[in-house]
């Protein structure tokens, strides 16, 4: 059964629409949220992970992933941190004791309000990290330098993915009404001044004021019982991480996926996405 995005405190879909009818939105005002990945068909071998299966967020148009947006500063991490969005599978998609895990996929992106485009270098060597949960694993017998490259999140920039590739989000429930999965981890953009392992509020330097795009696929490590991977991967997803920009700038960075005709685009297409392995320490 298809779930809804639940939208909190929100002023989410604003706005105008553009080519067949896709609605371009802004990512103001956009406070705690969750996203329901369903599992299609539901605990069953071969089931695939959808991703926005109400079709309600704006889609890329080159390659026609979805496009989730949130603001750095909506809770109390510090100004250039978020944990939005939520991840959520509801019981009976996934089997108790199932992890979610993300994967990451190729580099960070930078929307300049002033040049009206996307860049592939953003300023100041800007790195977008995000902080996944450490493999169980790791934290039974893992080394000081295996729980270390967890710990300090994985990191998107300019030439590509460093630290963890891919990363757990958490462990299903083993539970028949409800969430089996809820969980909220932190993403945080830095400059070559800052950097989002101190915990200090606001010690990530200057990060310039933009919308910085990465890119992940949510994938479960479950297997069947002939040992083979239980599901089908999501498909890729943009997330679109709003740093200060109004309303109506943060409305032309998504249009500017969504109808790319309409601005500038000096950014390198990317390559199509692929299972990557996990890297180590």
């Amino acid at each position: 059964m298809n779930k809804i995005l639940s939208t909190g405190l929100l002023s989410l879909f604003v706005a105008i629409h553009g080519v067949q009818g896709q609605a371009v939105t802004t990512c103001n005002n956009f406070g705690h949220f969750d996203l329901y990945i369903d599992v299609d068909p539901p605990a069953s071998d071969g089931g695939s992970l959808i991703i926005d299966s109400t079709e309600q967020f704006s889609v890329e148009a080159s390659t026609g992933r979805a496009i989730v947006s949130a603001n750095f500063g909506d809770f109390p991490g510090g100004p250039h941190k978020t944990d939005d969005p939520g991840w959520v599978v509801s019981a009976g998609d996934l089997l108790g004791g199932e992890f979610l895990w993300f994967r990451a996929l190729g580099s960070l992106r930078f929307w300049d309000k002033d040049q009206q485009r996307w860049l592939d270098n953003p300023p100041n060597e800007a790195r977008v990290r995000y902080f996944g949960a450490i493999p169980p694993e790791v934290v039974i017998s893992g080394t000081a330098e295996e729980n270390a490259f967890y710990a300090q999140g994985t990191i998107w920039s300019a030439d590509g993915v460093e630290g963890p590739i891919e990363a757990p989000i958490e462990q299903a429930a083993d539970i028949e009404i409800g969430d089996a999965i809820h969980a909220h981890l932190d993403f945080c953009v830095e400059d070559s001044t800052g950097d989002c392992t101190i915990p200090q509020v606001g010690f990530t330097g200057s990060p310039a004021i933009g919308a910085y795009l990465i890119e992940i696929q949510l994938f479960s490590n479950a297997l069947s019982a002939n040992g083979q991977q239980k599901y089908f991967d999501s498909p890729p997803i943009k997330v679109l991480l709003n740093n200060g920009l109004v309303a109506e700038e943060c409305t032309s960075a998504i249009g500017a996926l969504v109808v790319p005709d309409t601005v500038v685009d000096d950014s390198d297409a990317l390559p199509a996405a692929g299972v990557l392995i996990m890297t180590g320490p």
